[in-house]
């Protein structure tokens, strides 16, 4: 009888052994996935601030986002079910076939219901600088894309980012002149995955960036630029600095 007592209570600590062991690797488990998302997180916000020095790049070169933006499709009209159909507008920087890896223009949509149809909605076409640079990151690709060393140390400072640029819809048809809209995308990985079945945690981030309007030159006095979305007045500070209120 003391036998049997004995190895019953061997069984039950080694179960209860075996429940501990689970569970502490499970918390691990799960504090490395917050910790990679929390990383790939930062990384998005950090690629949409890159991206917005590139349009900022755009505007100094060209004076709106035209050059960075894909071109206004004709009809935003798609079936459902149609991934690559007469919605995808013809864009001659694009890859063509997002399915092939390195491209990921167009790659990421959603349909919405409107009257006879669905309304496709793109991420749209990886942003490039004005060299013709994408910054992109594609686990099918990992060496496709640009990756910034934005501060000359040679380690990139904006690794596993992928950023697309749209054209806001608006009605029932995507934003045209004068090219003042612009809705960035921004998807990091963390860590950047060599092939897609490495484990790694993904966060996506959007932005909406309305290009305010420029003052046509330097005036005396207040200043008032609004047009419905943007409205910011330029005042005359203590001193003769002259600046705008956040």
């Amino acid at each position: 009888m003391a036998l049997v007592l004995a190895l019953l209570l061997v069984l039950a600590l080694a179960g209860i052994g075996a429940v501990v062991l689970v569970s502490v690797g499970s918390d691990g488990a799960t504090a490395r996935n917050q910790a990679w998302t929390a990383r790939a997180a930062a990384q998005a916000e950090a690629g949409l601030e890159l991206a917005k020095a590139v349009l900022a790049a755009y505007v100094e070169e060209h004076g709106s986002f035209e050059a960075a933006l894909p071109p206004v499709r004709p009809s935003i009209r798609a079936r459902e079910g149609d991934p690559w159909g007469p919605a995808l507008p013809p864009d001659e920087a694009a890859c063509g076939d997002p399915g092939t890896p390195g491209c990921r223009d167009y790659e990421v949509f959603r349909d919405e219901p409107m009257a006879g149809g669905n309304a496709r909605v793109y991420v749209g076409r990886v942003l490039r600088d004005v060299g013709g640079r994408p910054l992109l990151f594609d686990p099918r690709a990992p060496g496709a894309g640009w990756a910034p060393d934005l501060d000359g140390d040679g380690v990139p400072d904006v690794a596993g980012v992928t950023v697309w640029i749209r054209r806001p819809v608006v009605g029932d048809l995507d934003a045209g002149p004068p090219h003042d809209r612009a809705v960035l995308t921004a998807e990091a990985r963390h860590p950047p995955p060599r092939t897609p079945e490495d484990p790694h945690g993904v966060s996506r981030l959007e932005m909406t960036l309305r290009l305010a309007p420029r003052p046509s030159g330097p005036e005396p006095g207040d200043h008032d630029y609004s047009d419905g979305l943007t409205n910011w007045v330029r005042r005359r500070l203590p001193g003769g600095d002259r600046g705008a209120p956040p």
